[in-house]
């Protein structure tokens, strides 16, 4: 007799992460993170992934819910991520569920997640985060950097309409002198705008500058002066966006929720690399669960910008930080 698979099913759900203060960017202020959950079981096996899908709103995350529902089962019980990669497009079910898969893999291997993937990473490894301002006055932004001088680096967020990121950036510099600064603009300049802070950016030492420009105007900075590194964010969302971003900018900001999953993100640093472009590690939030299988492309990033410590509450067992630091995840929450 032809033996059977085990009982296989997908349950997914939407988790609200109400943050502590609010985040604020050049084109918002978020209160919480409005996250997909999906869990896969099989047989006794179990496997978990969180996607956020940033900016968008509730109807968004619900249809994500709807889809993952309505899956059929065989978009994923063959247990190969490649093939639910080639096979889903990219999108925030897709993330949850490739890294629910990686999950569930792991959990019935009885190995951690980046065994299987043939990465070779230290458990007892801890990765250096870096602290994010989040836009605000000169002067708060200015103590919130003097607050976090433990850091290893500053993500300074800018952007704003009201002509005042040259002071903001200037008041920063002078409560945090020495440490390593980022800019992040979240789209929000115009090119005549970053052709006027670049010359400050470069004497006050930014190590890049992310995102200037809107998506789709990428084409200006061809022709900017090479003062300061620029960094694609909402530029490049998985290998497709390559060839746009070379000789425009000289990194990538990967996060799980813009490549649709663990699997894609780990092929984009790959085909990044081979372009001659760096990345960066970062996140559009979420609980401990959506930033886990994240610290698996942390190895050779330029800085990681993770982190739940600005989460009101989190899952249980979730990433260990310490001195802006994250560790490997626990395989009770992931991998």
């Amino acid at each position: 007799m032809k033996p059977q698979p085990p009982p296989s099913a997908l349950y997914a759900s939407i988790r609200h992460w109400p943050l502590r203060e609010p985040f604020v960017i050049s084109r918002r202020v978020f209160t919480e993170n409005i996250a997909l959950e999906i869990v896969l079981q099989m047989g006794d096996a179990c496997g978990r992934g969180e996607s956020e899908p940033h900016e968008h709103d509730l109807r968004v995350t619900e249809a994500a819910r709807d889809a993952a529902s309505a899956l059929d089962p065989q978009v994923w019980t063959h247990l190969d991520p490649e093939r639910l990669n080639a096979v889903l497009p990219r999108s925030a079910l897709r993330t949850a569920l490739d890294c629910a898969l990686w999950d569930l893999c792991a959990k019935r291997a009885g190995r951690r997640a980046w065994e299987l993937l043939g990465l070779d990473l230290d458990p007892s490894m801890s990765v250096p985060v870096y602290e994010t301002l989040s836009l605000d006055a000169p002067e708060r932004m200015a103590a919130a950097a003097a607050a976090a001088r433990d850091a290893p680096g500053l993500k300074l967020k800018l952007g704003h309409a009201d002509g005042r990121d040259a002071e903001r950036l200037e008041a920063v510099r002078a409560a945090a002198p020495g440490m390593m600064l980022t800019i992040d603009a979240n789209e929000g300049w115009s090119p005549a705008a970053l052709r006027r802070i670049l010359p400050l950016a470069a004497r006050l030492d930014v190590a890049f500058i992310e995102q200037p420009l809107p998506a789709g105007a990428d084409e200006a900075l061809a022709e900017m002066p090479r003062l300061v590194p620029f960094c694609a964010d909402e530029s490049c969302l998985d290998r497709s966006s390559l060839p746009a971003l070379v000789g425009r900018y000289q990194s990538i900001n990967v996060k799980l929720d813009k490549t649709g999953g663990l699997t894609e993100a780990l092929h984009l640093i790959a085909a990044a690399g081979r372009a001659g472009l760096g990345h960066m590690v970062g996140c559009n939030g979420g609980s401990s669960l959506a930033q886990a299988p994240a610290l698996l492309l942390t190895p050779g990033a330029l800085m990681v910008d993770l982190g739940v410590h600005g989460l009101v509450e989190d899952r249980p067992h979730p990433l260990a930080w310490a001195d802006h630091r994250l560790s490997l995840p626990a395989p009770d929450l992931w991998g």
